[in-house]
This record gives structure tokens, C-alpha cells and sequence, in this order.
């Protein structure tokens, strides 16, 4: 009689270790399903009916989390296109309205409305700025960067933009230094967005330069860096400076945080990388291209 107990006891014992060896490995199966980018739903060899239900209830919320991932992309495109659409439409009527503004401070002769005018033009160009990066930054978002690469002067690209800017250097008393503005250095790159980039890394030093603004051209193997640099006086948190609406000074309102983000995702369409850093006060900011 006591064998035929411990047979039976023994019999259990081998059937609970089969069924909690079968459900433990149906657990790591479940656990490795989810912590794979989840695209499908849960399966599993049902051995019990707790598991199967558990089964059903996660696969009913990844259900759940699919529906509200799929809606939040589509409304989420469908903002980024009616920001690119506003934007567009308003950059008409700006650049009419900075038209007519530099046109009444060139006939105007009173020194002191023609200050105001000038505050005034200022300030349209400050909101043309902005409107042109929600532009990019929405049409970016929307569709992706599709560069067309070409061969491209990056040293030609670079004098232009300086003599281009050239009135502004002069307002604030900046003088822009470029030993390379004889050479020729061709890089392959998009040409439109490489200009964009150049622009906003100088638009970025006269912003917040205490001193002149220098760039370098410097080739290495088959690889292009451009650099541009200037004095700063305040702190730069290079970790973040080419995020999404990072501004060094949010108390003073200079700016929408989106130029540095904006050169970031043109330069990593191109194939190329950004960085900056901060070395006894001097702030760089490096872009590398092949070279072509």
C-alpha cells in the first residue's frame, strides 16, 4: 500500500514538473515576443487555461496600442501638413510687408520714424525667419529629407553667404574671417541644403558671437570639415544644442530652437555629421562632407 502511495505521489510529482516546465517555457516565449518591436500579436501552445487567459488579455491591449499608434500617426501628419501649408501661405504677404517696409525707411527722412520702421523690418524679418524654419522643419517631418546630391563648391558657397550677410556684419560690428576663400573644395552634398546649413551656423554665430566669426575648411582622407567659430561668453550645452527647440537663453526669446535641429537632419540626409564644442570660450561648430 505505501509504494502504490509513493507511486502516486511520484506520478503527480513528474506530471506538475512537465506542466511548470511547459508553462515556464511558454512564459520566456511570451517575454522575448514582447521585447521584440511589437508587430504582431502574442502566440503561444496553450497548457493551461490562467495562461491562455493572460494570452488573450495582452494580445488585447497590443490590439488596443496598435489602434491608438495608428491614429496618433495619422493625426499627427495631418498637423505637420497644415503647418507646412500655413507657413507656405504666410510667407507670401511677409515678404511683401518686408518689401514695403524697406522701401518707406529708404524714402522716409524723419530719423525718427525711421527708426521705428527700421524696429519694424527687424521683426518681419524675425517671423519670415521663423515661418521659413516651420516650414522646413513641418516638410521635413511629413515627407523626409530626399537630397540630391551633386557636386557643390563649399568654400564658393561659404563666400557667398558672407558677402550676402555682409550688411549685418556690419550693423553689429562682426568681421568675418576666412583664410580659404580661394580655394576651390568640392563636396557632395545637396546644394540647397548645404546652404541652409552654412546660413543658420552663421546666422547662429552673429546671434550669439562676442567677438568675430571665423570659418576653416580642412581636409582629411576623403572626408570635408567646415568649421565655423566664435568667442561666447555664456554657457553652451553642446549635448543638446542641436535639439528640437533648444535655445541657449529662453529668457531672452532669440530664437525658435530649430536652425542647429534643422542642420542636423540636413547633414545626416547627406551622409555627413554636425558637432559642436566649447574650448576655453570658444564655441565650433563642425560639419564633415565627402569630399567630391
Amino acid at each position: 500500500m505505501e509504494y502504490m502511495v509513493i507511486l502516486i505521489l511520484f506520478a503527480a510529482a513528474v506530471i506538475f514538473a512537465g506542466r511548470y516546465y511547459k508553462l515556464k517555457k511558454q512564459l520566456k516565449s511570451v517575454t522575448r515576443q514582447l521585447s521584440i518591436e511589437q508587430t504582431r500579436l502574442v502566440t503561444v501552445e496553450f497548457v493551461d487555461d490562467d495562461m491562455e487567459a493572460a494570452v488573450l488579455k495582452i494580445n488585447e491591449l497590443l490590439e488596443r496600442m496598435q489602434q491608438t499608434t495608428i491614429k496618433s500617426n495619422a493625426s499627427s501628419a495631418v498637423l505637420k501638413s497644415s503647418i507646412a501649408d500655413i507657413s507656405h501661405d504666410m510667407k507670401t504677404p511677409l515678404t511683401s510687408v518686408i518689401g514695403y517696409l524697406q522701401l518707406a525707411e529708404k524714402e522716409c527722412e524723419d530719423e525718427k520714424i525711421k527708426e521705428i520702421i527700421y524696429i519694424c523690418l527687424e521683426r518681419t524679418r524675425y517671423c519670415n525667419t521663423l515661418i521659413n524654419d516651420f516650414y522646413e522643419l513641418s516638410v521635413i517631418e511629413s515627407q523626409g529629407c530626399a537630397p540630391k546630391m551633386e557636386r557643390v563648391d563649399a568654400a564658393g558657397i561659404i563666400c557667398e553667404l558672407i558677402l550676402a550677410n555682409y550688411p549685418v556684419f556690419e550693423e553689429k560690428k562682426i568681421s568675418p574671417h576666412f583664410d580659404d576663400m580661394d580655394k576651390t573644395v568640392m563636396v557632395s552634398a545637396d546644394c540647397h541644403m548645404l546652404n541652409r546649413v552654412i546660413q543658420n551656423l552663421i546666422t547662429n554665430g552673429m546671434k550669439y558671437t562676442s567677438g568675430d566669426l571665423s570659418f576653416h575648411i580642412c581636409r582629411e582622407n576623403e572626408r570635408i570639415t567646415i568649421t565655423v567659430s566664435n568667442p561666447v561668453n555664456a554657457d553652451v550645452d553642446v549635448a543638446h544644442i542641436f535639439d528640437r527647440f533648444y535655445t541657449q537663453d529662453k529668457s531672452r526669446g532669440t530664437g525658435s530652437g530649430i536652425g542647429l535641429y534643422l542642420c542636423r537632419q540636413f547633414m545626416e540626409a547627406m551622409g555627413g555629421s554636425i558637432s559642436a564644442e566649447v574650448k576655453e570660450k570658444n564655441f565650433s561648430i563642425k560639419v564633415t562632407l565627402h569630399s567630391a
